[in-house]
């Protein structure tokens, strides 16, 4: 350990942090104490303030980066979203061609069912 850290044999700290100490107890001597106490108190909302706004700051670039991380989904759900559009329509398209074809297969089992029907009378 350093010497500097003991106390000396009449309980005493050493010249250099005695006079740190005197200096604390003389500083709170001639301002007074609640005047050091606003002083620490001011100080530590200061100190809290910037913890705060780092905190914000750390809070707003995930914001941001997840912001970017959904506007790409949406822009992936949206292509998705026409390739299913584009699908959907070419079947509707060929349900439309389907129906007139069994229309038309329909009328022609109509024709031919009355054409048996009449032959048999």
């Amino acid at each position: 350990m350093n010497p500097a850290d003991y106390l000396y044999a009449n309980g005493h700290l050493p010249p250099s942090q005695s006079m740190e100490i005197e200096n604390w107890i003389g500083l709170i001597e001639r301002l007074g104490l609640p005047t050091i106490l606003i002083g620490a108190c001011m100080f530590y909302i200061w100190k809290t303030q910037l913890a705060h706004r780092a905190e914000i700051q750390e809070w707003s670039a995930k914001d941001s980066k997840a912001d970017e991380r959904l506007i790409e989904v949406i822009k992936e759900q949206n292509q998705r979203n026409e390739h299913f559009a584009t699908a959907i329509s070419g079947l509707t398209i060929s349900n439309k061609d389907v129906v007139k074809s069994n229309e038309r297969l329909a009328g022609e089992i109509k024709g031919m069912a009355e054409a048996l029907i009449v032959k048999r009378r």
